[in-house]
Parts: C-alpha cells; sequence; structure tokens
C-alpha cells in the first residue's frame, strides 16, 4: 500500500482500489464490484451519487465499510461519515461489521465512545496525516451541518429522512477528496432512495454538467456468493410471496404495509376539465414555528354535485399546502383565503388539539371545525380514504397541481402492519392527516358558525 501513486486519476482510481485488495482479505461480490467502479468511475473533482440496493444478504453493509475504509486510504486526511437511523441498529450492524474487518495495519485510534469514529493511515504517510470515518445516527441530523466529509455512507436508506440525505448532500466537500463518494444502500422501501435512484427522477443530464453522475446498482440474495448453501431456496419456502418479491429478489415495485395500498398516482389524477362542486371542504394539520418541526399542512377538495359528469359525492382535492418554519400559521391562514378567493366559500376542518387557533379564526370569519381526535378515530379516516379509493370507479382524485400528496400518499406505512391494531408511521404524515380530516367533512353533516353558513354550493373552477 505504501507504494500508491495516489494523485493518480480517474482511469487509475480503480487500480488503486485493486491494490488496496489485494492486501487485506476482501474478495468483492460481481455486485460490489460494479458499486466500486461506479464510484471510482465518477468525475475528479465531481461526485458519486450510488444507490446500492435491493435483496437482504446482498452484501450492502460490508460493501459500505470497505468502501469506508477504501475512501480513507486513498484520499489522505479526508472526513468519512457511515450513518443510519438509529443508534442501536448502527452499533449493532455497521460499527461491529467496520471493527471486523478493519485491517490492524492501518487503524491508529478507534473511538469507542460518542463521537464514535476511527482514524486511519498508511505507514507512508507524514505522521500527522490520518483520514477519519465517523459514525452517526440520523434520527437527529441538525448537528451534521456543521462538517465537512469526502465520503457520506448511510446504511438503510429507506429508515433515513430525506433531510438528512439532502443535508448530508451540502456536507459533502472536504479538500482532501476531490472525488466526492454518496452511496445510499437499502432495502425495497417507498421513498427518496426509490424516486433518486430506482425511478431515476433526479435531472441527470444537469448534473452531469456540474460534474455529478447518478447510478443504481441492484442486488439479490444470487448476487451474494457468500451466503450459506440454499438461502435463497429456504427463504422462498419460507417467507410470504411479498416478502419474496421484496427481500429476496429485491423488488422496489412491490411494498408491503402500505397504508393505501389501492392510491394509484395516474388512475387517482384528475386530468379532466373541474366539474361542477355542490360543496367545497379543507383539512388542516399543525406542525409548530421551527424549521425541522412537522409540517403544517392544508388540503381542499370540492365534492361534486348531481350533474357532474362523473357522478354526484366524487371527491376531487384542488389544492395543498405543506410548510413549516417561523411563521408557518400566518403563511396557513394566506393560503386559507387565497383558496377562498379562488375556490368559493371552504368549510374547514382542522385537529382539535388546536382549539385556541380554531377559536380564533372562527372571530375572524373562517369558522373551522375541529376534528373527532377520539380514540379510534385516525383508523375510521383511513378507512374514509380507503373507501373512496378503491373500486373500479374510484371516488376521489387529485388535481394535477398537488405535487406532494401524490408523494406522501404512495409513502404512507403502518408502523409494524402485523400488528393487530397497527399505527401509521410518524413521518411526513401531516398531509394526510389534513386529508383525512377534510374527509370528516365530506360524511358529517354540515354546521353553522356565527350565523355563517359555512358550505354553500359553488360551480367548478380551475385548480391553482
Amino acid at each position: 500500500m505504501a507504494g500508491l501513486d495516489l494523485a493518480a486519476g480517474v482511469s487509475g482510481r480503480w487500480t488503486q482500489v485493486e491494490a488496496l485488495q489485494d492486501v487485506r482479505p476482501f474478495t468483492p461480490t460481481e455486485r460490489q464490484v460494479e458499486l466500486y467502479r461506479a464510484v471510482c468511475g465518477a468525475p475528479e473533482p465531481g461526485l458519486a451519487l450510488v444507490g446500492y440496493g435491493g435483496a437482504m444478504g446482498g452484501g450492502k453493509t460490508r460493501a459500505l465499510v470497505e468502501l469506508a475504509i477504501d475512501a480513507a486510504l486513498l484520499f489522505p486526511g479526508t472526513n468519512i461519515l457511515i450513518g443510519r437511523q438509529h443508534y442501536t441498529d448502527l452499533a449493532s450492524t455497521t460499527m461491529a461489521e467496520f471493527d471486523r474487518h478493519c485491517p490492524s495495519g492501518v487503524l491508529r485510534v478507534r473511538r469507542q465512545s460518542p463521537p464514535h469514529s476511527a482514524s486511519l493511515r498508511l505507514p507512508s504517510w507524514p505522521e500527522e496525516v490520518v483520514s477519519t470515518v465517523n459514525f452517526r445516527h440520523l434520527s437527529d441530523w441538525s448537528g451534521i451541518g456543521s462538517q465537512q466529509y469526502g465520503a457520506v455512507l448511510i446504511d438503510e436508506a429507506g429508515e433515513v429522512a430525506e433531510e438528512a440525505a439532502q443535508m448530508l448532500l451540502t456536507r459533502l466537500r472536504h479538500p482532501a477528496q476531490p472525488q466526492r463518494w454518496f452511496v445510499a444502500a437499502s432495502n425495497p422501501w417507498p421513498g427518496w432512495f426509490e424516486r433518486w435512484f430506482v425511478k431515476r427522477e433526479l435531472s441527470e443530464p444537469e448534473l452531469e454538467q456540474l460534474g455529478a453522475e447518478v447510478r443504481f446498482v441492484p442486488a439479490s440474495v444470487g448476487d451474494n456468493p457468500h451466503l450459506p448453501a440454499n438461502y435463497g431456496e429456504l427463504q422462498r419456502a419460507l417467507l410470504p410471496a411479498d416478502w419474496v418479491d421484496r427481500f429476496i429478489e429485491g423488488r422496489f415495485d412491490v411494498f408491503r404495509g402500505r397504508v393505501y395500498p389501492d392510491f394509484d398516482p395516474v388512475r387517482h389524477r384528475w386530468d379532466a376539465p373541474l366539474p361542477q362542486f355542490a360543496r367545497l371542504i379543507g383539512g388542516l394539520d399543525f406542525g409548530s414555528q421551527t424549521e425541522r418541526s412537522h409540517y403544517t399542512a392544508g388540503i381542499v377538495a370540492g365534492i361534486t354535485g348531481a350533474n357532474a359528469p362523473c357522478g354526484a359525492n366524487v371527491l376531487i382535492r384542488l389544492a395543498e399546502f405543506e410548510d413549516r418554519g417561523p411563521g408557518v400559521f400566518q403563511r396557513l391562514e394566506g393560503w386559507m383565503d387565497a383558496s377562498r378567493r379562488k375556490f368559493g366559500r371552504i368549510a374547514w376542518c382542522a385537529d382539535r388539539s388546536q382549539m385556541a387557533w380554531i377559536d380564533q379564526q372562527a372571530r375572524l370569519g373562517r369558522p373551522v371545525r375541529p376534528s373527532r381526535g377520539d380514540s379510534g378515530s385516525v383508523e375510521w379516516g383511513i378507512g374514509l380514504v380507503s373507501e373512496r379509493l378503491a373500486g373500479d370507479a374510484p371516488m376521489s382524485y387529485y388535481a394535477p397541481t398537488l405535487t406532494q400528496f401524490p408523494l406522501r400518499m404512495r409513502e404512507y406505512q403502518w408502523e409494524r402492519p402485523d400488528d393487530a391494531q397497527p399505527q401509521p408511521k410518524k413521518r411526513n404524515d401531516d398531509l394526510l392527516d389534513a386529508d383525512r380530516y377534510c374527509h370528516e367533512l365530506a360524511v358529517r353533516q354540515p354546521v353553522t358558525f356565527s350565523q355563517v353558513e359555512i358550505v354553500t354550493p359553488v360551480r367548478g373552477r380551475s385548480a391553482p
């Protein structure tokens, strides 16, 4: 390792990695070689943005550990992050794998107490030069904003919030590593990993012009020759078919545990002219006025009248609001007023925990009905939404101007889908809570606030 030409360009980077691997006992699988070539082939200077994922047993954790070791040795003085959502999972899997496989000859210091890290160096380097591998849980990612990294490696990225991944992208600027690596590994889950790497929704031509390359390397059980004999066949015999599709075959097109499995972003999109509405209703949910709190969210929908071409009682979502940070309640009120000017008088239903705000809105001429909020109301509300989505002729749609709503619907999951009474995951659920409150008004009787009837027939209007 001491004789490596660390100044070699892109064409020599893979050769350097092979030389490092000749010195330590790591034989990568074919898929892991593909992963290595994806990061080594990125522009220099530039960014490799790589997703590695699919099946359990595909060698994801080992690959991230080996990438961390190699980045530390290829770029003297670099700073590397290995992250996972929860510390207990990070310690028992990724950190343990690192400790098993990091060569003792390059490990200078291993810090076993928070903040956990390892210092690595080659014998030929100047004494003061070391590379650092940091181990961080990402459930609270606010503290990473002051760091600079040359490589960010995220294990089980499907568990990690998209904001954490976005924040880490901004920290990839360590001067010791001009070829920066962002590698995320995940089993199949709906979310940003799928959107970025599997569905390729990032603007890749624009990224390439800026020196970034996006790659996805799939992995299945059959790609890992180090698993026990007949491992895949045994799992296929033991697991339900949908688990086999996801966790053994590594398929991202089948998901178990979605709260709204009937929702289809194409089937439930309303592309025709808006019909006449008999009622306008809206739902509101509240976060707090900090940058990283839950969102404050709102949905406006129309309920069709008897003369609509699609029939009566069809719900079409017309507008959405999702925001947070200082002043968010004032922005919400501005959006409510703009929606009224756009569509007409709207009956609102809001999270009953905000009764002080609800009372104030009534005094200001924005009457709002509190949500049910009793035991079982979440399950009841989800049932209302699900019932309208199902069937050959759906009874609910969304206008194409809504961009966050279809993402949230598809990625909304049960915390433990096998429980007798599962609860939805409390992550990015605010807009869908508002949607549930909206659906409450679709089945509850209209009410009058301060002698003002808040359910008034209106004609259809264009979505904002």
